[in-house]
């Protein structure tokens, strides 16, 4: 058996345990730069608020007290988080840590007829250590196991184990298809061209049909939904991850290349930092903009540039470099922007070194090792509790004076790089 738990409304809930008056009131949880919502309390679900909705479109109920809209916090949600899944390893054999408030139990050798009393202690531990409410569901596959815990949530069961076979099939048969796990919103709409509506319908179909319209991945979902467990996450634990990317939004349209240049900086700098703290390389960097979609009057416009690294890199000063390289290339004057995002692709393990073809292999592996000891020092001064000792010197251009994207540009002494 499989167990999932999912923390409910976890960013208002983390909220909740500093501000208890919050209780029972409609609560939203807004992104960087109060953009949009990113988490909503059962009473803002009832208000019909939509996640991801723009928060300018609910600005009316928020000025007259209806919706309480707070700041991420995520500082917060994430040592929270930490001692959450800490208590799930107590009482799994295995786990597999999803997302910052969701966990798969691998309950393997555990009697079936233990796991709701298990589940329970789960939810109450969970609650009194952390005042944070839990659903937990649990069956023989991770996607059955999902919509256990879906059923739960919508019907306020606490723990869910789903195992009768003519359950199941009443239970899928009363969720849409966009309730299962995997199946977006264009999938969904394609779905129902076809007469399928609810994830019942999905599962009575032919599975020759799934593979040919859905892919491998498809077919996966339906054999789970059967009861045949084949969807891996090893990938989830894995120290190296395929990329790695920051983006934010900004206050305000920005058309100042100057503040542009230091925010990708910035994002530069942190990437780089997040690709050496697991132990990687990077091969290949993106960098992109986008204009404001709700001001189509403009245009819209959403350029990139990508670009390779020859030998592959960590080096905060060559991803930077690069960064606003890239930056220059698609950057036009006169354009509003809204977002900017770095990604770095191609990442392999930092032990692997493989020279270029016209330069002189030895040259290169020194230049590589003094990069790296330079890179190991800076991360050694720059520490989880104050990470802004050192820093590049372009990432100190303050540009727009006033509006920030939550990094600050003139906070405490710091030594430019």
């Amino acid at each position: 058996m499989t167990g999932l738990v999912d923390c409910n409304n976890f960013f208002v809930s983390c909220e909740r345990t500093l501000n208890p008056s919050l209780e029972g009131r409609a609560v939203v949880v807004l992104s960087n730069n109060d953009g949009c919502v990113v988490a909503r309390s059962n009473e803002a679900k009832k208000l019909g608020i939509r996640m991801g909705q723009p928060a300018f479109e609910i600005k009316d109920i928020i000025n007259k007290g209806q919706v309480i809209a707070l700041s991420g916090n995520h500082l917060l949600y994430r040592a929270i988080s930490i001692r959450l899944h800490d208590i799930f390893r107590e009482y799994a054999p295995s786990t597999t840590d999803y997302s910052v408030d969701e966990a798969f139990l691998d309950m393997t050798g555990i009697p079936v007829d233990a796991l709701e009393d298990i589940g329970k202690e789960m939810v109450a531990r969970c609650w009194n250590d952390e005042h944070i409410p839990v659903t937990i569901g649990f069956a023989t596959t991770k996607t059955l196991a999902k919509i256990a815990t879906e059923y739960g949530k919508k019907n306020g069961v606490k723990v869910k184990v789903l195992v009768d076979r003519d359950e199941i099939g009443s239970i899928l048969d009363r969720m849409i298809i966009s309730d299962l796990w995997g199946i977006g919103r264009r999938l969904a709409k394609r779905l129902h061209a076809k007469g399928i509506y609810t994830i019942g319908d999905f599962a009575r179909c032919p599975r020759q049909w799934v593979r040919s319209e859905m892919g491998v991945t498809g077919e996966r979902s339906w054999c789970e939904l059967k009861g045949e467990a084949c969807i891996d996450l090893d990938h989830v634990d894995r120290n190296l991850q395929d990329s790695v990317s920051e983006s934010r939004t900004f206050p305000i349209d920005i058309d100042d290349f100057d503040y542009m240049r230091s925010r990708i900086a910035i994002y530069c700098n942190h990437v780089a930092r997040r690709l050496r703290a697991m132990g990687g390389q990077c091969e290949e960097m993106c960098v992109w903009l986008t204009t404001n979609r709700f001001h189509l009057e403009r245009g819209y416009s959403a350029p990139t540039a990508t670009t390779t690294f020859s030998p592959p890199t960590s080096d905060s000063s060559v991803i930077a470099t690069t960064g606003i390289a890239l930056l220059e290339h698609i950057f036009q004057p006169g354009c509003l922007y809204k977002r900017a995002g770095v990604v770095l692709n191609k990442i392999t393990p930092a032990t692997s070194f493989a020279p270029t073809l016209f330069e002189d292999g030895e040259s290169q592996r020194i230049a590589v090792l003094r990069s790296k000891r330079l890179m190991n020092a800076i991360d050694k001064v720059n520490t989880k509790s104050n990470p802004q000792v050192v820093r590049l010197a372009v990432e100190l251009t303050k540009g727009h004076v006033g509006h920030n994207d939550g990094y600050s540009s003139s906070f405490g002494p710091a030594k430019p790089l």
